[in-house]
């Protein structure tokens, strides 16, 4: 599962200490823009903060402004008209007069071409010189319309409006007031609401008749300082805003849909980079049928998204057959702000440009850096809120790039700049229903070299409707309000996760670290207490406040509902030894099980044999191997009150046979222990084994050879072991071993089984209730939970 790549797959590639003062961007930052469960305003063409549009008697007394001719009308093609209209306004310009500092000392006269009411249909783009503002009537009033039927390729990579390739010192652009429509579906794209995009994910009417390429026919290419204002984007197959390459753009108060009947083909909302400088996007809204991402830059520096809705549904996600749309992606971008934003269904990623093909401007590549992620609402992410992940390649001597700044870039072609992340901060955000986890910062460590601040942040029901588990790239994470798996010295505080739910989907508060994953990356010296001695407040979740990932045992397997209840085989021993198992319905603890189940179920053993809790019984058909003597103790039990004791009369491995039980070629059996090193005895790898017996008498032995099974002076360890009768096998005896064990050593097993097939562990609602159960293992040293398993 990819969580994080970019809306569209035909891109280049995919995209996945002490306390310290508070940074100064923090402590300017304010509370959450919208309070959880505020009202989200409804998606709406009305203008939020844009002046009235351009009257025609005002243009008519503005010496410095064009009336542009009506549309034509039909299918006649208006560009010749406008290209007139725009020269005869760039006759009427004047430059700015800028100093040798940059500063401009007399700004730049500007000339306007109004359009009249009406649609416009445009056979090639049209190329706005610098200072020549395009301004319509209205939103719904003017609309420009493209028309690929004469020769798509005057589309291919190409705008409706962009600008002529000329940059200009101290330059303006205004294009504000209008429609830009491409097309996809024909004549589509009126001004009526729709909770549908037209025929949700087929390709645009024109590219097969016209044999079209992809990328043919996007909105509004912007040069240095062009502000786009109140300008309606509908119904293209490229992108619809594109800034790059620029510097000081402002897109402000626009809308985008795919209303009337249209579509749009996956390309992002807003996009572009190209090391663009000092771009705000503000105050735009993005209704539920637009398509892709509402935002992504790839290469960037100091860009500010601040107070947009993006709209988003699953029955609009579900048409298309994708899982999400209308994130927001920083790729590559420095010191980025997103504040104020609104986002339903939609999430927001700071990440490397590391997943396009490397080369060109992605070649040398940039980790998210000094961004501020703050005062935003995230609601029904798909997957996360807010994602945070560091990475890079290796060059073809399988080496990482060398690390550089901004400013710096690649020479040799064996070798590329890596600018290395980190010291972003995400406050003060609300995060509601995501359906894995609210934060999560992951990647390579060495990527990153300056801490991370998470604080501040409301984190209500993570892992709604999602699963309980999932895989990054960079490790396994568990359903968490915050999830941090790398890092140094990173502050993780004064953040409120919730789950308030009937039934619970929030295993734990904050995850350090990934389970499964190289601990060189896990996170070291986090803060989660601040300088007041605020921690983290949680709050009607699962497990654990605090979850460390690379303590967590494995889980269990093969985990099954029944008539006679749930069961599941043993967890796979590691270093991390399993002290139990513990099962949840529906988010609930409804059962402990130290050791493990009180009776193993479908053992092929009688009571006597698994338990020895019977004295009359004495060995219950249990018999020592070599070097080796059995008896039955009352010291101890696993489970009960009784064990069998197995002592080293020599040097070396000692073991104990059940009695012979029939077999059956080809029937896979598991034999299963819990072993404890008696008073007094060293702790010793202890083995789960089989002895199959054919006609002949012959004896196979075979036995796990987990190498982390290690019993324990207190508590009790469990091995199992399961193979295949082989051919000929009539009888099957459980074998159980003690490696290196020293002449007078005791060791004692108990909860002994021998099963067919693999599951030795079982449990029953003794309420008879039917519902989701959730099983997992925990460690012997502090309870750490293994990964949850859902049954039913």
């Amino acid at each position: 599962m990819r969580l994080f790549r970019p809306a569209r797959a035909s891109r280049a590639a995919a995209v996945l200490a002490a306390t310290a003062a508070l940074p100064t961007a923090l402590t300017a930052m304010a509370a959450p823009a919208v309070a959880a469960g505020a009202d989200v305003p409804a998606y709406s063409l009305a203008s939020t903060v844009s002046p009235a549009p351009l009257r025609a008697e005002e243009c008519t007394a503005d010496a410095t402004c064009v009336l542009a001719p009506a549309p034509r009308g039909g299918v006649l093609d208006d560009y010749a008209a406008l290209k007139q209209a725009v020269d005869t306004a760039a006759t009427r310009v004047r430059a700015a007069v800028v100093a040798a500092d940059g500063t401009v000392v007399n700004p730049a006269t500007t000339a306007t071409v109004l359009l009249a009411p009406g649609t416009y249909r445009l056979t090639s783009g049209l190329k706005l010189p610098p200072n020549v503002n395009l301004r319509g009537s209205g939103i719904a009033t003017t609309t420009l319309v493209m028309d690929p039927t004469v020769n798509w390729k005057n589309f291919s990579y190409g705008f409706l409006v962009r600008h002529n390739d000329k940059k200009e010192a101290g330059s303006t652009n205004l294009v504000s007031d209008l429609t830009v429509n491409g097309n996809c579906r024909t004549g589509a794209g009126a001004p009526e609401p729709a909770d549908l995009p037209g025929r949700p994910g087929q390709a645009c009417d024109f590219k097969a008749p016209l044999g079209a390429s992809d990328n043919t026919g996007g909105g509004i290419s912007a040069g240095d300082r062009w502000t786009v204002r109140q300008v309606r984007f509908t119904n293209f197959e490229y992108f619809k805003l594109w800034v790059n390459g620029t510097t000081g753009v402002r897109v402000v108060d626009n809308r985008f849909d795919n209303w009337g009947g249209a579509e749009s083909d996956g390309e992002d909302n807003i996009g572009g980079g190209g090391r663009n400088d000092d771009t705000v996007i503000e105050r735009n809204q993005f209704d539920a049928t637009i398509r892709g991402n509402s935002f992504d830059f790839t290469n960037a520096i100091r860009t500010t998204v601040r107070d947009n809705i993006v709209h988003t549904t699953p029955a609009v996600a579900a048409a298309r057959k994708e899982n999400e749309y209308g994130n927001m992606y920083f790729e590559g971008v420095v010191s980025p702000t997103a504040t104020g934003n609104i986002l339903e269904g939609a999430h927001i990623t700071l990440t490397s440009n590391a997943n396009y093909a490397h080369s060109g401007s992605n070649k040398d590549i940039t980790n998210p850096r000094d961004a501020v992620i703050t005062g935003n609402r995230i609601s029904d992410s798909a997957t996360v809120g807010v994602l945070v992940k560091y990475d890079d390649y290796n060059d073809a001597d399988n080496t990482p790039g060398t690390i550089g700044g901004w400013n710096d870039s690649s020479t040799d072609p064996a070798d590329h700049v890596v600018r290395v992340g980190g010291n972003n901060v995400i406050r003060d955000n609300v995060i509601e229903r995501p359906a894995l986890s609210g934060v999560l910062v992951f990647g390579l460590a060495r990527d990153k070299d300056a801490a991370d601040t998470i604080v501040g942040n409301r984190i209500v029901n993570a892992g709604f409707g999602g699963a309980t588990t999932y895989n990054t790239g960079g490790g396994w994470y568990d359903t968490a309000g915050i999830g941090l798996g790398v890092g140094r010295g990173d502050s993780v505080y004064g953040n409120t996760i919730v789950d308030d739910q009937d039934v619970h989907t929030t295993w734990y508060g904050l995850q350090l670290g990934p389970r499964k994953t190289n601990t060189a990356n896990a996170p070291t010296n986090t803060v989660l207490t601040g300088p007041d001695g605020t921690g983290n407040t949680t709050e009607g979740i699962i497990a654990a406040p605090v979850r460390f990932g690379a303590l967590a045992p494995e889980a269990p397997a093969n985990a099954t509902v029944g008539p006679n209840g749930l069961t599941w085989d043993e967890s796979y021993a590691t270093s991390n030894p399993i002290a139990g198992y513990r099962v949840y319905r529906d988010g609930a603890l409804v059962a402990d099980l130290p050791v493990g189940s009180a009776t193993v179920p479908g053992n092929l053993l009688d009571a006597d044999a698994a338990s020895l809790e019977n004295p009359a019984a004495g060995l219950a058909g249990w018999t020592a191997g070599s070097a080796s003597k059995v008896a039955r103790t009352d010291v101890a039990g696993a489970v009960g009150g009784a064990a069998l004791a197995l002592t080293a009369t020599g040097n070396g491995q000692i073991s104990a046979y059940s009695r012979k039980l029939a077999a059956t070629a080809g029937t896979t059996y598991t034999s299963v222990a819990s072993f404890q090193a008696g008073s007094g005895s060293a702790g010793r790898k202890v083995r789960a084994g089989l002895a199959f017996i054919d006609g002949a008498g012959k004896i196979s032995r075979l036995g796990t050879q987990n190498m982390p099974t290690v019993d324990p002076a207190t508590g009790w360890l469990t091995s199992s072991y399961s193979a295949a009768a082989p051919a000929g096998t009539v009888w099957v005896q459980s074998f159980l071993m003690v490696e290196n064990a020293a002449t007078g050593e005791t060791h004692l097993l108990d909860r002994l089984g021998l099963v067919t097939g693999t599951a030795t562990e079982q449990w029953t609602d003794p309420a008879g209730t039917t519902g989701r159960y959730q099983v997992v293992a925990y460690r012997a040293d502090g309870g750490e939970n293994s990964a949850a398993v859902t049954i039913g």
